[in-house]
């Protein structure tokens, strides 16, 4: 990537994430960019294209943070390793978190996008199931993940509601109401 589709990434990235899909537009981007519209569409044809590779871009630097993880033979340290990492990950990055927020379920991202994310987080589920088979966890892949993702941002809007409260401790309390809901 160079220097003017990092920049592109980065604007795109914070005004998604402040403004959403429908009120930003490829001119405030590439204002925002310091690149003029036209390279921004020689880089991406078309919003719903520039949003598509984001999410992309925002999920692999999410899965690259969280899967580097040394394997454990316990579920339980694995996942408390796992909660903590999301959450640091969500914190240092909050407008690349929050894009991935507000386009999980968009209608935006496309079916080919969503099955690439599968593809490239099939480490997760291989490594849960491994468990799940072993009957250390109860719940199917699919809705643990969306579970654990709910729980993430409960937790995350607490913090930034609460900046006064300890983290760690928010962490310990957060993971152990998401494993009261998957340990058998």
């Amino acid at each position: 990537m160079n220097n003017k589709q990092e920049s592109i990434i980065e604007s795109a990235l914070k005004l998604f994430s402040i403004n959403g899909y429908g009120s930003t537009t490829t001119a405030e981007i590439a204002k925002e960019a310091k690149v003029s519209v036209g390279t921004l569409f020689n880089y991406y044809p078309t919003k719903k294209i520039l949003v598509n590779e984001l999410y992309l871009y925002a999920n692999r630097i999410y899965c690259d943070y969280t899967k580097n993880l040394e394997e454990k033979h316990d579920f339980k340290k694995g996942m408390i390793e796992l909660w903590g990492r999301c959450i640091d990950f969500a914190l240092d990055n909050q407008n690349l978190f929050r894009f991935i927020i507000l386009f999980r379920n968009s209608p935006v991202i496309t079916d080919e996008t969503v099955k690439q994310i599968e593809d490239e987080s099939i480490f997760f589920e291989n490594v849960y199931n491994k468990f799940r088979k072993r009957n250390e966890v109860k719940m199917y892949y699919d809705l643990f993940s969306y579970v654990m993702f709910g729980c993430l941002v409960a937790t995350l809007e607490f913090i930034e509601k609460n900046p006064d409260k300890d983290i760690n401790h928010i962490k310990e309390v957060s993971f152990d109401y998401l494993w009261d809901g998957v340990n058998p």
